[in-house]
């Protein structure tokens, strides 16, 4: 299993420009699967990622063998909009240690399941060390700044099989919208990660990875892959 960093996000580089658009990191996913090279993968992408995936998967459908969708914006309203402008706004903050940064760091959209010890890894593991001694987040805000969230012209182009998961209190993906996302997939399937909140692969990994893997077990998945 290989996990990849999009620009302006963990190791990769920030865009030059400062801009971001869903068709460079398309074509940065689909870049790093060429250069693997092998038998089309499973994608699993979450949040943005599994809106990533899913353009993939829609607009390159020989580059993978089955996509996993999770807990994904299907819609970008007034007050997302509002928000990711604000969060693109703040400057960046500085901490003394990456420590200092972990006993910081907060979910968004928060949740109560999650234990404390992995929300202050992720604060941790995401700085990086700036030239004056200090330490910030390598995540480039201005990735906020993203075009509006609109999976609905590309769902039906989706030929692979498709599982589309949320978690049950999630606020970001409820029942009723991944239903309707996974029935515009020909071949899509939903699935509750039940008392899972919108960050279900830290809060409940093992959950995730055993519904992941009995689907893609499945007799389905084989036949159609």
């Amino acid at each position: 299993m290989l996990a990849l960093d999009f620009r302006g996000h963990g190791d990769s580089e920030h865009a030059a420009d400062g801009r971001y658009d869903f068709d460079d990191y398309v074509g940065d996913l689909g870049a790093a699967l060429a250069a693997l090279g092998g038998e089309p993968p499973l994608v699993i992408g979450h949040s943005m990622g599994g809106y990533i995936a899913a353009r993939l998967a829609a607009h390159a459908p020989a580059a993978v063998a089955g996509v996993v969708i999770t807990d994904i914006l299907t819609a970008w309203p007034d007050d997302f909009a509002q928000f990711a402008r604000r969060q693109a706004d703040r400057p960046a903050p500085a901490f003394a240690s990456p420590q200092a940064a972990g006993e910081r760091f907060k979910l968004a959209p928060p949740d109560s399941r999650t234990p404390a010890e992995r929300v202050r890894h992720l604060g941790e593991a995401g700085v990086v060390a700036r030239p004056a001694g200090d330490w910030t987040y390598a995540f480039d805000r201005r990735v906020f700044l993203h075009p509006p969230v609109d999976p609905w012209p590309f769902l039906a182009q989706i030929a692979a099989p498709a599982l589309v998961v949320h978690g049950e209190h999630s606020p970001i993906m409820d029942a009723e919208s991944a239903r309707r996302v996974a029935g515009a997939i020909p071949s899509g399937q939903p699935l509750t990660l039940a008392g899972a909140h919108h960050h279900l692969i830290v809060e409940d990994p093992e959950s995730f990875a055993r519904a992941v893997l009995q689907w893609a077990g499945a007799e389905v998945f084989r036949v159609q892959s």
